[in-house]
């Protein structure tokens, strides 16, 4: 995506081609090309899709846990998950 973009704004070819080439969605290129508020690099560390329901914090402490259950052998369910208050 990052190398689709630069190609674009430099105005050697257009979306077309370029989402051909790089086997990108055109309609996706044309919105990161329009939108001139980021760069190319930081097109590569955007966070896509939707937003999480939890804080980054409790997801964090969640993953933690089911880790440490895992290395003790104890199977969780997502139930279990779901149910456990951090």
């Amino acid at each position: 995506m990052y190398r689709a973009v630069r190609a674009v704004r430099s105005g050697s070819t257009g979306y077309l081609r370029v989402s051909k080439y790089f086997s990108v969605p055109r309609g996706t290129l044309e919105r990161y090309v329009k939108d001139k508020t980021p760069s190319p690099e930081e097109l590569v560390y955007m966070n896509l899709g939707r937003k999480t329901v939890l804080p980054s914090e409790l997801e964090n402490k969640r993953l933690e846990y089911c880790i440490i259950m895992d290395q003790k052998y104890y199977g969780l369910r997502c139930q279990d998950i779901k149910r456990k208050n951090a």
